[in-house]
C-alpha cells in the first residue's frame, strides 16, 4: 500500500469521530498529537486544541496537516531555544535513532508560571506513527525549585548562601562577546566587628537579630541587581556586577555608613561595624581566587590599627 495512503487510514481511524481510537485520544489528560512518519500531524485530541486557544494560539496553524517540525523550527528562528531542542529530538526519534524522547521546558503565561515536559513515542498501530504530547509539571517543577532556592538560602537572614554566591560570581565573570574588557565585577567581604561580644552579653537570640538586621541594611546598601549573601557566622559578601572603581568605591562607603549605626539591644546602643575587603574583577577570571582576594583584603583591613 502507498505511504500517502497508509498515512490517510491512519488518520481517519484515528481522527473519526466516534471511533475507539479517536475516543481514547481525547480522553488523555494532556495536551497530545499524533504525527506521522514525516513529522505531519495527522490527530489531535481536545486538550490539544483547548490548549492551544486557551494560549492565544491558532488551531490552523498546529493542527491537522501541519508540519510539526515545521512549527518547531518557526518557534526556533524566533528565539525559542527549546523548540530547537524539540525538534533535534523529534527528528531522532522519527529517524529511529532513539526509541523516545522528553524535554522539559517552561511554558509561562501573563498570569501564571507553568512546566510541561513533552514526551515522544512511537506508535506501530495502526501504522507506524508517533505520539506527542504536553504534561503539565507545573507542581513537581515548582516543588523543584523552591527545594532548590532553600538550598542557596541562608535560613535567618534570608539572604543567599555561599553556594549561590559562587554561581553568581561566575555568571557575572562569564566572557561574552563584545563585552568590554576592563574590571567591572565587584566583589566584597565583609566581616562583622564587635559581634562576639554581643552573643557573650545578651545572648544568641540577640546575637541572631543582629545578623538579620546587618542583612536587611545590606539590603537598603547595595543595588537590587547586586547579590547580598551571608557566607555564614558573621562573614557576609556582595557581587555588583557591571560597577565601576568609582561605583565601587561609593558601595563600599555606603555599607560602611550603614553599618556604623548602632543597634539598640536591650535598651542598650551597640556598636557592630564590619571589615570590608574589596576586589574589582574582569570577565574570565576564577570565581574562587576573586572571592580569596577580597577575603585577603577583608583581613588586611582588619589589621589595620585604625580605621575610620
Amino acid at each position: 500500500m502507498p505511504a500517502s495512503n497508509r498515512t490517510s487510514r491512519s488518520s481517519r481511524e484515528l481522527s473519526a469521530p466516534g471511533t475507539v481510537a479517536a475516543g481514547l485520544l481525547d480522553a488523555l489528560p494532556d495536551a497530545t498529537c499524533v504525527l506521522d512518519r514525516d513529522g505531519v500531524i495527522i490527530a489531535v485530541n481536545r486538550a490539544w486544541e483547548m490548549f492551544t486557544i486557551d494560549n492565544g494560539g491558532n488551531p490552523r496553524t498546529t493542527g491537522v496537516g501541519v508540519s510539526y517540525l515545521d512549527v518547531c523550527e518557526r518557534a526556533a528562528a524566533a528565539t525559542c531555544e527549546d523548540a530547537g531542542h524539540v525538534a533535534a529530538g523529534l527528528r531522532e526519534v522519527l529517524a529511529g535513532q532513539t526509541v523516545e524522547s522528553d524535554y522539559e521546558y517552561p511554558c509561562p503565561s501573563p498570569a501564571v508560571g507553568r512546566w510541561f515536559v513533552l514526551r515522544m513515542t512511537p506508535m506501530l498501530r495502526p501504522d507506524p506513527c508517533l505520539l506527542v504530547s504536553h504534561t503539565n509539571i507545573t507542581r513537581r517543577k515548582t516543588a523543584e525549585l523552591d527545594l532548590e532556592a532553600r538550598a542557596s538560602r541562608d535560613p535567618l537572614t534570608g539572604l543567599g548562601n555561599r553556594q549561590m554566591l559562587v554561581e553568581q560570581l561566575a555568571k557575572a565573570l562569564t566572557v561574552r562577546p563584545f563585552r568590554s574588557a576592563s574590571p567591572d565585577v565587584g566583589v566584597l567581604y565583609l566581616d562583622l566587628d564587635g559581634f562576639k561580644p554581643v552573643n557573650d552579653t545578651y545572648g544568641h537570640a540577640a546575637g541572631d537579630e543582629v545578623l538579620q538586621e546587618v542583612a536587611r541594611r545590606l539590603t537598603l546598601a547595595t543595588r537590587p541587581q547586586d547579590t547580598v549573601v551571608r557566607m555564614g557566622g558573621d562573614e557576609f559578601a556582595v557581587v555588583a556586577s557591571r560597577i565601576t572603581p568609582g561605583g565601587q568605591a561609593d558601595l563600599v562607603a555606603r555599607i560602611r555608613a550603614e553599618l556604623l549605626v548602632p543597634h539598640l539591644i536591650h535598651g542598650h546602643l551597640v556598636a557592630v561595624g564590619a571589615s570590608v575587603g574589596s576586589y574589582l574583577a574582569a570577565a574570565g577570571e576564577d570565581p574562587r581566587a576573586c572571592l580569596e582576594t577580597a577575603d585577603q583584603s577583608m583581613y588586611a583591613e582588619k589589621r589595620t590599627p585604625a580605621r575610620t
